[in-house]
């Protein structure tokens, strides 16, 4: 196939499509393509089917692979906002009461929250 330009008796004006005669056939793997062996083989079929099951298997895979690999990287934090942790539950309800001011609750807010228990 190419594209010819030009004006002429008989051509279009601008691009057009050049359809030439197919002298030579590219046989395409049976899996991707309509295949004479796929289709009048008896076990044509079953190979497709073996094939369309790996390619899921293999796909699968991969997304536990990444998912497994991103969750290592990055972890999500349990509970990121303290809503399930009791103590800091407990602290918000102190400053709720009014019994501790802004700067004692953000203390030791932030005291609950450090992973090695650092102020």
């Amino acid at each position: 196939m190419g594209v010819s330009r030009g004006a002429g008796p008989g051509r279009p004006v601008g691009p057009t499509l050049e359809v030439r005669p197919r002298v030579g056939v590219i046989e395409v793997h049976p899996f991707y393509g309509p295949s004479s062996r796929l289709v009048s083989a008896s076990d044509g079929r079953a190979s497709g089917l073996i094939s369309m099951a790996a390619y899921l298997v293999f796909w699968a895979a991969a997304l536990v692979l990444v998912k497994r690999e991103v969750d290592a990287r990055w972890p999500r934090r349990p509970g990121g906002d303290g809503a399930s942790d009791p103590a800091i539950a407990v602290v918000r309800d102190r400053f709720a009461r009014g019994e501790i001011d802004e700067s004692q609750f953000r203390a030791m807010v932030r005291v609950l929250r450090d992973p090695h228990g650092q102020p």
